[in-house]
């Protein structure tokens, strides 16, 4: 047990952890989405068609799916910085290596590889947090966390162009590599723990706390049900804005604007949960709003509407983000909140593996994405019912 002066030591030292974590998760999504502005330059250079180029990034989503649940058990044993530390410098290696790749077997193995890394991230990030901010601060604490996809996306959109124009796309993923090494040293020097794990607890007691908890098993499935409709609309809206005329140009600024919607929407609605709770109302309420935006979105053909509607879609949606995670974490609690978390994950990810292949079936078969943004809309039409029975977690 830590006495009070260190828990007032611990209570100081929060935002250095929140740093720390939204650093790890900012660093892995720029990992992660390093490549795809890298495809026009990679690919003439190795050879490669474009088939082989999209299969770099089912390689990552292979290893990252796969770490998922065994990293969530190992910290929760052995604890955060140990797990994520190594996680961290394993995804910096494997992408400083992608820079020296001369076959796409080697790049396909690399991103496998690099998955693995990343599949700790979540799990790890969720416990810190758990650990570090009180009651009434893990909303803010997790919508700060989850702003951070987003905004390793657009990081990946300015930086890695910028990287590839002053050092080739060879030293882009090599500094990129070496910064996301760097923060894994950091964070196993650096983060602290208020609730040191025992290396005699169960490997698999996490389990028995997921799946006998119905409200963590229904927030899984909730998870599920949102991914399928982002993860869509991440895949198809390029396709959908170029096949309106518009250039490659134009069609990534519409992302930018609904990335940007993404990043701001998880700080706003974590504090406003710290401040009025029902996070389950709002999670419900922003499922019920980005049902008619999905069909709306899809029903635009100026580039203007495009742009608006996408940065208000992107708010809504991501609305919802930061309480699924911190909703696990507080129905598990912190000694089985890596475990709770990795496996919630784990169910997510499943969306974006099987999403856009069934969506993308759709669009061949009809010839037109007029269907797709009404499958979208039924995922979170399906959230809503699986969520209405949720009852609030144990308050601490």
């Amino acid at each position: 047990m830590v006495n009070q002066v260190q828990k007032e030591e611990y209570s100081q030292y929060r935002w250095v952890i929140m740093a720390l974590m939204f650093a790890s998760f900012v660093l892995t999504f720029l990992a992660r989405f390093a490549w795809p502005p890298l495809i026009p330059v990679v690919v003439p250079v190795l050879q490669m068609n474009m088939s082989q180029a999209g299969a770099y990034m089912t390689a990552f989503y292979m290893g990252y799916v796969i770490t998922q649940v065994p990293a969530g058990m190992l910290a929760d044993r052995f604890g955060v910085r140990t797990i994520l530390g190594v996680s961290l410098v394993i995804e910096g290696i494997s992408t400083w290596a992608m820079g020296s790749i001369t076959s796409f077997d080697i790049g396909f193995t690399l991103r496998v590889v690099t998955g693995l890394g990343a599949g700790a991230i979540m799990s790890c990030c969720a416990r810190a947090l758990m650990e570090w901010f009180p009651a009434k601060e893990r909303g803010t604490a997790f919508g700060l966390l989850l702003a951070a996809p987003s905004g390793g996306l657009l990081l990946a959109n300015y930086v890695v162009p910028a990287l590839n124009n002053a050092f080739n796309w060879q030293g882009a993923f090599q500094g990129i590599g070496i910064a996301t090494a760097i923060l894994g040293v950091l964070i196993y020097f650096l983060v602290k723990t208020s609730d040191e794990p025992k290396g005699e607890k169960s490997f698999f007691g996490g389990f028995k706390v997921f799946f006998n908890n119905r409200n963590i098993v229904l927030i899984a499935i909730a998870g599920f049900c949102l991914m399928w409709m982002e993860l869509g609309l991440a895949t198809w809206a390029n396709a959908y804005v170029k096949k309106l005329g518009f250039s490659v140009k134009e069609a990534g600024i519409v992302l930018i604007w609904y990335s940007l919607g993404g990043l701001i929407a998880p700080i706003v609605s974590g504090w406003i949960s710290d401040k009025i709770g029902n996070r389950k109302n709002i999670i419900i309420a922003a499922y019920a709003i980005s049902v008619p935006l999905t069909i709306y979105f899809g029903s635009q053909t100026t580039l203007q509407m495009l742009n608006i509607i996408g940065f208000v879609y992107g708010f809504c949606s991501y609305f919802a983000n930061p309480h699924l995670s911190l909703m696990v974490s507080e129905y598990a609690g912190k000694e089985w909140a890596a475990t709770a978390n990795g496996i919630a994950n784990f169910i997510f990810q499943l969306a974006p593996m099987v999403g856009p292949l069934i969506l993308g079936g759709v669009i061949d078969m009809s010839g037109s994405f007029n269907t797709v943004w009404y499958m979208m809309a039924a995922g979170p039409i399906v959230g809503i019912l699986v969520l209405l029975p949720l009852r609030p977690p144990a308050a601490e």
